[in-house]
């Protein structure tokens, strides 16, 4: 039979790349987990590892197993959820990692709720990108993940998670006001000789603003790169280059600036958790009120859970 501890150095591996990283996030040696991982292999009577270089990764049998692991972790955790639900009451501490804007728009509010409604609930926050809080979900090192996911870049791999999307916040244009007729009459290809502001190369902001543009005819001269929406629009507030952000990052003041009614795409912003984990009452709490935040998040328009996705 295989060890459980032996499969969640496996797991590790498959989602932090190195035996290194591997020995930092369990505090042991490298040799420790290369040892474990060699009767691991042995254990289940195939090639899982594959060196290059320094190297270790994953054989396709590695692959294999290492995502039949997950449904494993999954399993333990939905028993500890089953047990978890004989409790009568709501209390102790669930940790989320979140990216930088779901902390105004929905860690934030979540803290402010809960301290007056379920003061015996503890929420600890820690900032990542999406990718880097479902991460530290795998690796049980927090209970809830808020993410965001561009629409222009495809689904994404939840094996072993359960998703709930919370609301789809479209993209908006950040324009100088001069050119705000054009925009209206010929629409984005208005800016095509502008400069254009936005995130670091590959991000998903960067991706979503060149599709836009692209979809309009045109690729667009990117002057300035920045760390964040809010910082994206900051810059842009300038007036010396336009800028695609979501909707929430806008602030009010830099209303005048958005050019409405244009097709931009847009990304969700989501609660992942490990599959079964729902069903403990905490994160139920948790879920529960971040649905009702998300809900007014952005005013006028329908915010209803796009369901659950496993």
């Amino acid at each position: 039979m295989l060890d459980l501890r032996r499969m969640m150095l496996l797991s590790d591996l498959a989602d932090l790349g190195s035996v290194t990283a591997v020995a930092e996030h369990r505090n042991i040696t490298s040799s420790a987990v290369s040892q474990q991982l060699r009767v691991l292999e042995e254990e289940a009577g195939a090639v899982l590892f594959r060196r290059d270089g320094r190297t270790l990764g994953l054989t396709r049998s590695g692959q294999v197993l290492a995502e039949h692991v997950r449904r494993v972790l999954a399993a333990v955790d939905d028993a500890m959820s089953a047990v978890a639900e004989t409790r009568d009451r709501v209390a102790g501490q669930v940790a989320i990692a979140t990216f930088n804007m779901g902390i105004p728009t929905l860690a934030v509010p979540l803290m402010q709720r809960l301290s007056s409604a379920e003061p015996d609930l503890r929420v600890q926050v820690q900032q990542e990108t999406s990718s880097g809080a479902l991460r530290l979900l795998r690796q049980s090192e927090v209970d809830v993940a808020i993410t965001c996911h561009y629409d222009v870049l495809g689904p994404d791999s939840a094996g072993g998670l359960t998703t709930v999307p919370l609301l789809f916040e479209p993209h908006v244009l950040l324009a100088p006001s001069q050119s705000h007729l054009r925009i209206r009459t010929q629409g984005l290809s208005a800016l095509a000789d502008g400069f254009w502001v936005t995130g670091p190369q590959g991000s998903g902001l960067e991706v979503a603003a060149t599709h836009a543009c692209q979809s309009a005819g045109f690729t667009p001269q990117v002057k300035h790169r920045l760390i964040g929406a809010q910082n994206i629009c900051e810059l842009a507030a300038t007036e010396v280059a336009s800028a695609i952000v979501p909707r929430l990052s806008v602030p009010s003041r830099l209303e005048g600036l958005l050019v409405d009614d244009l097709t931009l795409g847009g990304r969700t912003i989501s609660a992942v958790v490990r599959a079964g984990r729902q069903r403990d009452p905490n994160i139920a709490m948790i879920l529960r009120t971040l649905r009702a935040i998300a809900d007014q998040a952005l005013p006028g328009q329908s915010n209803e859970p796009l369901g659950v996705a496993s």
